[in-house]
Formats: structure tokens, C-alpha cells, sequence
């Protein structure tokens, strides 16, 4: 069994060194990715502090009056705001993920 060549019989004859160098390089080590860690890194924490002030709302405690004067203490979740604070924290996550990514990055920076 043959396998056809990526270029044609006719065209120019490159090989395997000049097509890998001929390929652009993607600049992926560039100090600025810093600032944006940072600005992830604020968001993240802003995230978060959303996150629990709608986990706090999203409890409610209820005090009944129970029988002989005792209190009965009940407490609803309520699930639009329980959901909005685990999505709060999940994004937070991500952005903590992706601004330790950037920092890496930024201090393989090459110098030239």
C-alpha cells in the first residue's frame, strides 16, 4: 500500500526541516499575560465574594412557635440563588485556573 505525497508530483520538493521551519511560530510567552492574571485573579475574588453573599440569600431561616412554647427552627433553600452561587464559584475556579496559566507564561517569557 502507497501513501499519495502532501504535494504534488509536479510542484517543488520541500523537506521535513524546511516545512517545520517554514511554519509560523505562535508568540505564546509574553510578559503582558501578568496584568491579565491580575485582572483574573480581581474577578475571580469578586466572584467569590458574589457567591456568598447570594448563598447567604439564598437560605432562610423560619422560627415557628412549636408546642408548650418551644421554637421550631425551619430552614428553606431557596434554589435560584443557591444555583447562582455555585455558578459564581465555578467561574471563579476557571479564572483561577486560567490566571495561573497566564503567570506561567508570563515568567517563561523569552528574552531577546
Amino acid at each position: 500500500m502507497t501513501t499519495p505525497e502532501p504535494w504534488p508530483a509536479d510542484g517543488p520538493k520541500f523537506s521535513a526541516e524546511t516545512l517545520e521551519r517554514a511554519e509560523p511560530r505562535g508568540r505564546l510567552h509574553q510578559p503582558w499575560r501578568a496584568a491579565v492574571a491580575g485582572i483574573e485573579l480581581v474577578v475571580a475574588v469578586a466572584l467569590v465574594a458574589v457567591g456568598w453573599w447570594a448563598w447567604q440569600h439564598g437560605t432562610v431561616t423560619i422560627y415557628l412557635p412549636g408546642p408548650q412554647g418551644a421554637i421550631d427552627v425551619v430552614t428553606r433553600s431557596i434554589g435560584s440563588w443557591l444555583a447562582a452561587a455555585v455558578a459564581a464559584g465555578t467561574v471563579a475556579g476557571l479564572l483561577l485556573l486560567d490566571a495561573i496559566r497566564q503567570v506561567t507564561l508570563a515568567l517563561r517569557a523569552r528574552r531577546r
